[in-house]
């Protein structure tokens, strides 16, 4: 049975749904790490796309001058013109540098350093950038701050989003078509949490970012104590989005505690460190169809000895590519996979390029831990819909 709290839905904007639970694709300066736009396009089994753009990656360059000049949006001005982009106000793959925001500002880390915002020039950038949702300014500390620092955080989150509102009601003429998120602080103090969820349920506000609960900044133990009483304080029909949560145990963990998105750091960072995520997709089969369906599947298209030899207890798992066993195996990264890297290159040629760290071993691997990414959310909404949440946990240790 699935957690109480596990919901199934869409978000619909202009003719683009995006199935819930889902992700936000990872960009950095409107481009996805090591894949091209044509390279994105590849992914036949991906959903509707959001890019997820943090902040920090376009504040400079671009820019709000030459996008203003350019006047058609960062998605046209970077050539994703038919997807649909997500601006979060920090880069959760740097350090959290909380220690630096003001009551006025917020400090965005670019390439040449620190860089003061305030919620009228965040509102001024997010209308030269045209995207369809954005994330209010956000003051998120780690679950160790102290209690009037935590405190002040809720304060200064909170006065940033009715700023950023204040601006769209008086201002913002060109942010009509775009929605905005409000972000739920509070450290580790579950009177915060909910303090911060309920004044922000009260703004008119899209959706609701929850901060500060990525794995540096609190640990996973505290994390999934509160995340589920956070999110009951919080309206059911607004979505639910969380940075940082990217590895299928604790996503499947934070859909029970009423999530429904999520970005793709995961992929980017297991392709940094030479990783290929591994499916066991033999065994999810019957988890993306009824039972009954699936039985039928299995007697049309597989022989009885491939059915005799399926491994039906694997779980999921990571392959290091970087490692020498892999030097002589000519065999796809992962048996059964459709992408692009699986059906026209084998381990050896991708430990290859990895070895001699030629671009090209980024590029395969991106693309391969992109589609396993996707399989993965396909199966998880299967299993909501199937009623097998219980297996679904146990293919991936959740």
């Amino acid at each position: 049975m699935a957690g109480p709290c596990c919901r199934l839905g869409a978000l619909q904007f202009g003719t683009k749904v995006v199935e819930t639970p889902g992700f936000f694709i990872y960009n950095r300066s409107g481009v996805v790490p090591h894949i091209t736009p044509d390279l994105l396009e590849t992914l036949n089994n991906a959903p509707s796309i959001v890019m997820h753009t943090p902040l920090a990656s376009i504040l400079e360059e671009p820019g709000l001058e030459k996008l203003r000049k350019y006047g058609k949006g960062l998605a046209n001005f970077i050539g994703y013109k038919d997807n649909s982009f997500y601006i979060s106000a920090s880069d959760y793959q740097g350090e959290a540098m909380y220690q630096y925001n003001e009551n006025k500002s917020v400090s965005v880390w670019t390439k040449t350093g620190r860089t003061r915002v305030t919620p009228d020039e965040y509102s001024k950038f997010i209308e030269a950038c045209q995207p369809s949702w954005y994330q209010c300014l956000c003051d998120t500390v780690p679950a160790n701050a102290t209690t009037k620092r935590t405190r002040k955080s809720v304060d200064r989150t909170l006065e940033f989003l009715d700023q950023c509102l204040n601006y769209r009601q008086k201002q913002g003429n060109n942010l009509k078509a775009t929605e905005i998120w409000a972000a739920v602080e509070g450290g580790g103090l579950i009177d915060e949490r909910l303090r911060s969820a309920k004044e922000s349920a009260k703004r008119p506000v899209f959706g609701f970012t929850l901060e500060g609960f990525s794995s540096d900044q609190m640990n996973i133990e505290t994390i999934f104590e509160l995340l589920p009483l956070t999110t009951q304080s919080l309206p059911d029909e607004k979505p639910r989005l969380v940075h940082s949560i990217g590895s299928p145990a604790n996503i499947i963990k934070a859909i029970e505690s009423g999530i429904d998105l999520f970005d793709a750091y995961y992929p980017y960072n297991l392709t940094e460190n030479n990783l290929a995520m591994v499916l066991p997709r033999k065994a999810i089969k019957s988890l993306n169809l009824s039972h009954r369906l699936a039985e039928v599947e299995e007697d049309e298209n597989d022989s009885s000895d491939d059915l005799q030899s399926l491994d039906r207890s694997a779980t999921f798992s990571l392959m290091n590519l970087r490692e020498d066993k892999f030097k002589d195996d000519f065999t796809p990264m992962v048996r059964g996979c459709k992408c692009f890297s699986c059906t026209n290159h084998t381990r050896a040629y991708i430990h290859h390029l990895i070895i001699n760290k030629e671009m090209l071993g980024g590029v395969l691997l991106m693309l391969h831990n992109l589609s396993q990414y996707i399989e993965f959310f396909d199966c998880v909404r299967s299993s909501l819909k199937n009623n097998k949440w219980k297996e679904l946990r146990a293919l991936f240790k959740a």
